[in-house]
């Protein structure tokens, strides 16, 4: 199994900060997984804002769970590394509320779909292996 390191010294493997906006309807874990193979660099989410839906989260326990209908979301975080399968390039893990104020929250199973414009703050590095 091979580790990732990012080099310091190189400024071409610099952290470079982006914020993203994607569109409504769109799948926010397809649009990350797409930016990092397209641009062949590590994407790491800080944070968000804006509202989701048709959210499919597995949870602490194992349990996966679909949801339906709008969510706000209060965190979301993660790394999606570029590769040419999208089983093995990492997780998002998000906590949303509902409209009646209902936190839930887990790892990202597709699809997470905003159903407003989202905004997310990500940085992203290319990665070399040791």
């Amino acid at each position: 199994m091979s580790s990732f390191i990012v080099s310091c010294c190189n400024m071409s493997n610099a952290l470079i900060t982006h914020i993203i906006e994607i569109d409504v309807g769109v799948h926010l874990s397809n649009a990350l997984i797409e930016l990092a193979q397209r641009r062949g660099r590590f994407i790491s989410v800080l944070n968000g804002r804006g509202m989701v839906e048709q959210v499919t989260l597995r949870q602490a326990t194992g349990r996966i769970v679909t949801h339906q209908g709008r969510f706000n979301k209060i965190s979301i975080s993660g790394t999606i590394i570029p590769s040419s399968t999208l089983e093995s390039v990492g997780e998002l893990e998000v906590n949303l509320s509902t409209l009646a104020f209902e936190v839930i929250g887990g790892i990202v199973m597709s699809p997470l779909v905003a159903s407003s414009p989202v905004i997310l703050t990500v940085v992203s590095s290319l990665i070399t292996a040791v």
